[in-house]
């Protein structure tokens, strides 16, 4: 009766552990889309975006920027894509999608794909996002060669 027990425990866990993981792919998704909506149609102050959405990562070097520092810069780069990208964003046909899922062209990275997530509107990536711990680390990239870099802020 202890082996039936113990194998139905397993069973559960096993069939909890791939939901777990699809949920927190759909919260990314969601946290990305928040995002874009937040910048391109809701008008958001960067402070908003930077506690709702941004991830900055720990700058290792001798010299140290300030949090408002470091939300002035991000405010240059949302300025910059909002600049550039809002032509290519049509409001009622975008969606993200993971970097994994979405089949055609696309910048190549080298980074763990698994968190790059593609904005797409009118069928064509307008933007790509890089995340870390459910939050966005860079959605601004350069390219070097043929691959794409991120920029963190």
């Amino acid at each position: 009766m202890k082996i039936n027990k113990c194998m139905f425990l397993v069973v559960v866990l096993l069939l909890k552990t791939p939901t777990i993981a699809c949920q927190n792919k759909i919260n990314e998704t969601d946290m990305v889309t928040n995002f874009v909506k937040s910048v391109f149609f809701e008008e958001r102050s960067t402070r908003f975006i930077a506690d709702n959405f941004i991830c900055f990562e720990t700058v290792n070097s001798d010299v140290k920027y300030s949090l408002d520092d470091r939300i002035e810069i991000l405010s240059k780069h949302l300025k910059k894509i909002k600049e550039d990208k809002k032509v290519l964003l049509n409001s009622e046909d975008f969606y993200v999608v993971g970097y994994k899922d979405y089949k055609h062209d696309k910048v190549f990275f080298s980074r763990d794909t698994d968190k790059i997530f593609i904005l797409i509107s009118k069928n064509k990536p307008v933007e790509y996002f890089y995340l870390i711990d459910g939050r966005i680390l860079s959605f601004d990239y350069i390219l070097k060669g043929d691959e794409g870099v991120f920029i963190t802020y």
